[in-house]
């Protein structure tokens, strides 16, 4: 008999575990807030949620920075989830700050799947194509950087000479006998006599 009252009340405790763990996912929008598609901004528009509205997180991107929720009207999509405060430790935090520390799972976005268990019915259904080879869905090449080109070497510089005097040239002397200009005339190279020495001697 003692056993048969206990069933009753496990049966209760089993139920209230799924509720329990998933208010512990429930986050809350913090500004008007746009619920898309997929994990990025030019996703299309699912719905506009106002502050506050309640949220369902069943997890982010890996990073934090997107994360997947649902909504009491049973809408689904994508928020970006600086735009999320969750409850923590008595306090309102950012999901892309706190999100490892509150634990929250990280999951991947399937764009055939995910639209098809959400999105049958909408006008951008059928584009899926056009959404799966978006820009965010391609990995970016890597950014090649090349050295600058190095400069030619620039000629020696050679400084002007001294000027010459003109009338001589080459770095010559001038010619015995010839008058320097602006000098003295030239002797032949020979020193002038001694007064007297000039003189007739007598034979």
């Amino acid at each position: 008999m003692f056993r048969i009252r206990l069933l009753p009340l496990i049966a209760v405790a089993c139920l209230g575990l799924p509720v329990a763990a998933i208010a512990q996912q429930q986050a809350f929008t913090s500004k008007n807030v746009n619920l898309r598609a997929g994990p990025a901004r030019d996703y299309p528009l699912v719905a506009q949620l106002r502050p506050g509205t309640p949220v369902t997180v069943a997890g982010c991107i890996n990073g934090y920075s997107w994360c997947d929720v649902s909504l009491p009207d049973g809408n689904r999509g994508w928020v970006f989830a600086q735009n999320l405060n969750y409850p923590y430790q008595g306090s309102q935090v950012p999901l892309i700050t706190y999100g490892s520390a509150i634990g929250l799972p990280i999951i991947a976005f399937s764009i055939g799947a995910y639209w098809g268990q959400n999105y049958r019915g909408r006008p951008w259904y059928g584009q899926q194509s056009h959404w799966a080879h978006r820009p965010h869905h391609r990995p970016r090449p890597p950014v090649v950087v090349r050295p600058p080109p190095r400069p030619f070497p620039k000629p020696p510089v050679v400084a002007p000479g001294r000027p010459r005097p003109p009338g001589f040239g080459g770095g010559h002397r001038p010619p015995q006998g010839a008058k320097p200009p602006g000098g003295r005339p030239s002797h032949g190279g020979n020193r002038p006599g001694r007064p007297g020495q000039d003189r007739p001697q007598p034979r």
